[in-house]
This record gives C-alpha cells, sequence and structure tokens, in this order.
C-alpha cells in the first residue's frame, strides 16, 4: 500500500471509520473464495477497498456503493475502485441486474434497522455466491457523526441474528471493548430437505439431553457401527442409501 493511500485514510473519519479487528478473517476469507467481482456496500472511507487490493491484487473487479454524497467524491478520488456508485445499499440492489462473486458488508448493517438488513439480505441471496459480513455485537449507541444520518446505528444485532442463513463461518473477536462478529453466508450451499432438517435437529436434541446421563457417546457408537444412514442422520449427506462405512476412513468420522 502506498504511504499517500495510508495518509488519506488515516484523515478520514468524517467518511466513516470501521475497525480492524476482523480484517485478518476477511482477508483469509477472500483468498479462499478467489473472486473475480466484489461489491463493497458502504464502503465509507475504503478500508475494505485497501483490503482487496492488498489480498487480491488489481486483477479483481470492486464496486464501491455508499450513499452519503461527500464520501462518494472522496472515494472517486482515491482510486481504489474501478467504480463508485453514490446509491443507498437497498437502492441499488433494487436496481442491480448482474452477478457478482462476493458482497462485504463491513460495519455496515448495523446502520439499518432488522427489517432493512433482512431485506437486503433477500435481494443478495440470488445475486452473490458469498456474503461477508462484519458487524459489532449489542451495540446500539452511535449516534450520527459529522452530520450524516447513515452512521446512526439501528439495530442491537446479537450472535445469532443471521443463523437463518446459510452460514459457512462465523467469527467472534474481542478488541477491547468492542466485540465484533464476522459472518461468512454462502449462498449456493444446497439445503438438506425439510425431513433431513428435523431428524438431525431431533438427534441433536436427543443427544443433548443423554449427555448429562454418560449414555449419549455409546448411542452415537451403536449408530455409527449399526446405523447406515448415520451422516444423513446428522445432515451430513443428501444419501440416506449409502453407508459410512461404504468410503475409506469414516471409522475415524469426527
Amino acid at each position: 500500500m502506498n504511504s499517500k493511500m495510508t495518509d488519506n485514510t488515516n484523515q478520514s473519519g468524517q467518511y466513516g471509520m470501521s475497525m480492524t479487528t476482523c480484517d485478518y478473517i476477511v482477508a483469509h476469507q477472500l483468498l479462499e473464495l478467489q473472486p473475480t467481482r466484489i461489491v463493497d456496500f458502504g464502503a465509507g472511507a475504503g478500508k475494505y477497498g485497501q483490503l482487496i487490493r492488498q489480498t487480491l491484487g488489481r486483477e479483481v473487479l470492486v464496486t464501491a456503493v455508499e450513499g452519503a454524497p461527500d464520501t462518494v467524491s472522496w472515494l472517486i478520488q482515491q482510486n481504489l475502485y474501478d467504480r463508485v456508485d453514490g446509491k443507498l445499499i437497498q437502492e441499488w440492489l433494487a436496481t442491480n441486474s448482474q452477478h457478482h462473486d462476493v458482497a462485504i458488508f463491513g460495519d455496515v448493517l448495523e446502520h439499518l434497522t432488522p427489517g432493512e438488513i433482512h431485506q437486503v439480505m433477500r435481494l443478495c441471496l440470488p445475486v452473490f455466491r458469498a456474503i461477508i459480513i462484519v458487524c459489532p455485537l449489542h451495540d446500539i449507541f452511535q449516534d450520527e457523526s459529522y452530520g450524516n444520518p447513515l452512521e446512526v446505528h439501528r439495530t442491537y444485532v446479537t450472535d445469532n441474528f443471521f443463523d437463518s442463513y446459510d452460514t459457512r463461518e462465523k467469527h467472534i473477536v474481542r478488541s477491547g471493548a468492542w466485540l465484533m462478529m464476522n459472518v461468512l453466508i454462502d449462498t449456493v450451499q444446497q439445503k438438506p430437505d425439510r425431513l433431513v432438517r428435523l431428524v438431525s435437529r431431533l438427534f441433536h436434541y436427543s443427544v443433548l439431553l443423554l449427555q448429562p446421563l454418560g449414555i449419549a457417546r455409546p448411542i452415537v457408537s451403536f449408530a455409527k457401527n449399526h446405523f447406515l444412514r448415520y451422516k444423513w442422520l446428522l445432515g451430513r449427506s443428501q444419501h440416506p442409501g449409502k453407508s459410512d462405512r461404504d468410503h475409506p476412513g469414516s471409522s475415524h468420522d469426527h
């Protein structure tokens, strides 16, 4: 990163700042996903634009979506993004017709109401193959700053807020007085059918109830040795007809 870019970012508090606590996680997720088209929603001072360039280079097409006009003008000058769209998140998603690889919401979604967050998620699911979210937990205290009403926190986000989506990863990291959460949502992951989810849930809660009695592990061992649909029972396989024993190393299933 050049020093001019760093100096500009350090002076850009008025354009919105973002915690760095989960940056190493986001960088790892980007390397694993290897996207070619990314949208940075609520780009603010461009911190995630810098992180994307540091991690993936200039070959990736990166779009910034930002609702504050002054911030849009500033972002255009930074030459971080291939495109900067001056729109609110919901407005951009409602008019977008292109598919992209990754959506990044870095310290952004807590500025929307709960209903708006879920609306945004529904709009993202068909057009992105993965969604990366970073947000503070249990923080609804921030007011507007530098005259920007978009900076107000409107949702008290809890650690299970996004559990209804197909979360591939969830990380909760403490940094001083702050508790930050990173969530990676896989939009193309195949959901197990309803019967598998029901049986898996029953199995899960049964084991939790039996564990204090010391008989959960014997039951699991019995299922592994005698029940041919063990992985299907746990919701780990969509093929109930196959035995775990058909696969090499299945006796070491964890």
